[in-house]
This record gives C-alpha cells, structure tokens and sequence, in this order.
C-alpha cells in the first residue's frame, strides 16, 4: 500500500514538473513586420554622419508600397523593384526605373537613392515615423494621409511625362503642353506647339475625344515631337485615371500621357 502510495506522489511530481516546464518554455515568435501596403511616406530629415544632407532644392524623397513592391522617387526619375522586410532590414530587389533626362544634381540624387535602397537599409517604424538607416545615412519619412484627387474639370493639366511603353520621358520644359477640360464638354490647351481644342465624353475609365482642331505653325523639335505624342494619344480613346495631382491618359497600344495639376 505504501509502495503504491509512493509511486502515485512520484507520478504526480512529475506531472506538476512537466506543467511548469511547459509553462516556461519559449514563447510564440511574433509575427513578421510587413510592408504598410497602400501607405506613402515623405521625408521629414536626411542625415550623414549626424549631420543634415540637403536635398535639391524644393525636392522630397516620396516612398509608396504596394503588395511586395516599393516604389520612390525625388523630383526626377520613378523607381520601382520587388521588396520585402527581412530581420528588420528593407530588402529591395529587380530596381528599375522611367528614364527621363533631368539636370545633373537630380540624376545624381537619383543615383544616390538607388544606392540607399538597394544596400539593404534597416527598418523602424514608430507610429506614422518610418526610419531607414544604411551605414552613416537616415532617412526619416513620415506617413502622408492621400492627397484628395483633384477634378478633371476646370484644373489645368500640364503635361509632364511621355509614355512609350516600359519606357517614360520628361516633357517638362517651357511648359506649353497642357489641357483644360470644361464643363461644356469643351476641352482647350495646347498640344505642344499649336494650340488646341477638342470635345471629350468619358466613358467610364475611357474618354473620348472628337473633333480635334489645332492651329497650324511649326515649332521645330522638341516641340514637334510632344505634339506628335499627344495628338496620338487623344486619338486614341485612352483609358483615364486621375490620382492626387497627377492625370494619366493611355493608348491601348501602351502609349500614354502623364499630366500633373497646375494653378
């Protein structure tokens, strides 16, 4: 009876042993931090060494995630790569980017973000602040809440990009080409040398232009050329997507427009 007894008490030990063992063992791992898709955010503060790194005047450096996709850019080129965060570091992969032409302190800001992105910069995210660091450097980005979009009618729409493809290049310069849709169904501008007028119905994600009319001077390249791809464009039927400040018309043929709001 008491040898039983014994082996009972022993069993029991045991088993209360094994509970708390259990009760102190690891805990559950957390989760892996992962990338705030659908967010954008702007830079706040860039800093070498402790010290400030000025940007190119009137530039910002503006980060965007989609699902495993980064996106950023600061006042010239859009770039683009695969992306995902690994042990508390930014992992960027595939970078590509449009190639327009740009003055040199901007291509070579562009080249420096590049550089930043892609050495596997670490991560902290506190509230709406996102810190990335790579060796001496910090950029300090804060969430920006979507800017609303502006309306179609009555914004003037200066035309900022060309598109051809996979490919994009900067039309900016003297600032002629630009749209106006009105109310009336009128829309007004100029193509990039002559001036224009069109009626235009939308049509869902589409809009179509009918009755296009320009004048009929010649301005010599560049002006000839923009003209040449925005006249293709309105021809064709583009599919239509305003987003914050930015208009994007484009051709089923890949061709397309990309036009930023003006005053």
């Amino acid at each position: 009876m008491r040898a039983l007894l014994s082996m009972t008490l022993l069993a029991a030990v045991a088993a209360a042993i094994g509970g708390c063992g259990n009760q102190g063992g690891a805990e559950p791992a957390d989760p892996p931090e992962r990338l705030p898709v659908g967010q954008e955010f702007l830079s706040t503060e860039v800093t070498e060494s402790g010290q400030q790194r000025p940007l190119v005047k009137d530039t910002r450096i503006r980060l965007s995630f989609a699902e495993g996709e980064l996106r950023f850019s600061a006042g010239c080129n859009s770039f683009f790569g695969d992306a995902r965060l690994a042990a508390g570091e930014l992992v960027v992969e595939d970078l590509r980017s449009t190639e327009m032409g740009c003055a040199k302190p901007l291509m070579r800001q562009d080249d420096w973000l590049a550089r930043f992105f892609t050495s596997g910069p670490s991560w902290q995210r506190d509230g709406d602040t996102l810190t990335l660091t790579s060796e001496d450097t910090t950029i300090t980005l804060e969430r920006q809440v979507a800017e609303p979009d502006k309306s179609l009618r009555g914004t003037r729409w200066q035309l900022d990009t060309i598109i051809d493809g996979a490919t994009a290049s900067s039309a900016a310069g003297d600032m002629r080409a630009h749209l106006v849709f009105h109310e009336n169904g009128q829309v007004r501008g100029n193509a990039g040398c002559n001036q224009l007028t069109a009626r235009y119905e939308r049509d869902g994600g589409r809009i179509e232009f009918s009755r296009i009319v320009t004048t009929r001077k010649a301005c010599g390249q560049p002006h000839d050329r923009i003209e040449q791809a925005v006249l293709t464009v309105l021809e064709s039927s583009p599919r239509m997507e305003v987003e914050a400040n930015r208009l994007t018309l484009t051709a089923e043929s890949g061709k397309g427009l990309r036009f930023v709001a003006g005053d």
